[in-house]
């Protein structure tokens, strides 16, 4: 045995590269890229969409593999929530955070919630990183 060694079982290649899958729709390319690279950065695997359409579709074609998804409310073609309506009819146990430049009560006000949460713009990586961990705690 060598100096500094241990008899704890290392991880197998399989348990190492499970990690949670987030994607991140938002049609501002800065917004999404923001995003993408605070959640790849503290560990997670970042999948992206342009508009809810395209999310709709990733997560179809992927189905239980994304974990949280992290949407944009106002977006071309189909808007954050007609995502989250479009999903909780799919995948009603995947968990949504909306991005948004209007409050929470001007949502509520409008009949608009988030299964998970509401991010206010513009936000800090670490909120953006809490709510995300929550959603995914929460989820499993």
């Amino acid at each position: 045995m060598t100096v500094g060694s241990t008899n704890a079982p290392r991880p197998s290649r399989r348990e190492r590269e499970v990690r949670e899958q987030v994607l991140v729709v938002d049609d501002e390319r800065a917004i999404r890229r923001f995003a993408a690279r605070v959640l790849a950065e503290a560990g997670y695997v970042v999948h992206e969409a342009g508009d809810g359409a395209e999310a709709l579709a990733f997560v179809s074609a992927l189905g239980a593999a994304v974990d949280v998804v992290v949407s944009d409310i106002v977006m071309p073609r189909l808007t954050g929530v007609e995502l989250v309506q479009a999903l909780a009819t799919t995948h009603p146990e995947l968990p949504v955070i909306l991005m948004t430049g209007y409050g929470a009560g001007a949502l509520a006000e409008r009949g608009i919630a988030a299964p998970c949460a509401v991010l206010a713009k513009p936000f800090a990586a670490e909120r953006l990183l809490d709510e995300v961990r929550r959603c995914v705690k929460e989820r499993l």
